[in-house]
């Protein structure tokens, strides 16, 4: 009995350490199958419940950029998540490393951009003052290439400190939360969203109690 439970320890010991080095990976590679999932409904319902008409409209098309560029990140995630878990002794490929973490940290200004067609509709550049324009336009235009900065910055420094031969939930876990070229990133994203969104829905106000008073 003794010499089996010397057997047996090891063992156990051995599957727990396996088990505690593929569980960041696990619980990627889940999350980013679910948000895939939920990514691609709403793609599908994006082209059935669309006109002809709206299809051919800038705002569906950068629409259907963005879940299409989310689903590669998802995918991306999988193939290199996915390697870590079936072979989690060897580091993952450092290309696919590379390109997961740019569609990670770029596209989400394309996002936050098609919020800036919403002002478009209200302030077309054809028949708006260029002074107002540029009252309109300079700060979301200058914030976003503030982020594109702080981000290559980032992504410069993220990929020669040598986490390109690790896996992928463990640096961003080490370093992304708390770098604070990330953290000023997301404040600029939550300023710049919350600058088109407060902007749209101030002259929607406007225009909408006007158009009640002239029916009143």
């Amino acid at each position: 009995m003794v010499s089996t439970w010397y057997i047996i320890r090891p063992c156990t010991e051995a599957v727990k350490a396996f088990i505690h080095i593929i569980h960041p990976n696990f619980v990627f590679v889940v999350t980013s199958t679910a948000f895939s999932a939920c990514f691609f409904t709403l793609l599908v319902g994006l082209f059935a419940f669309s006109t002809r008409e709206s299809r051919r409209r800038a705002v569906f098309r950068l629409n259907v950029l963005a879940i299409c560029l989310v689903l590669t990140l998802g995918i991306l995630i999988g193939l290199a998540c996915g390697k870590a878990i079936i072979d989690p002794l060897n580091p993952i490929w450092k290309s696919c490393f590379v390109t997961a973490i740019a569609f990670a940290l770029y596209p989400p200004i394309l996002y936050d951009s098609i919020l800036l067609t919403r002002l478009f509709a209200l302030y077309p550049l054809k028949s708006t003052a260029l002074v107002t324009s540029v009252k309109i336009y300079a700060f979301p235009l200058c914030i976003k290439c503030a982020r594109v900065v702080v981000l290559s910055l980032f992504f410069d420094e993220y990929i020669k400190s040598g986490f390109a031969a690790q896996t992928l939930p463990r640096p961003q876990k080490d370093s992304w939360y708390r770098n604070p070229k990330i953290v000023a990133e997301w404040v600029m994203e939550m300023a710049d969203n919350l600058y088109s969104v407060s902007l749209f829905l101030y002259n929607l106000h406007i225009r909408t109690s006007s158009i009640e008073r002239d029916i009143q």
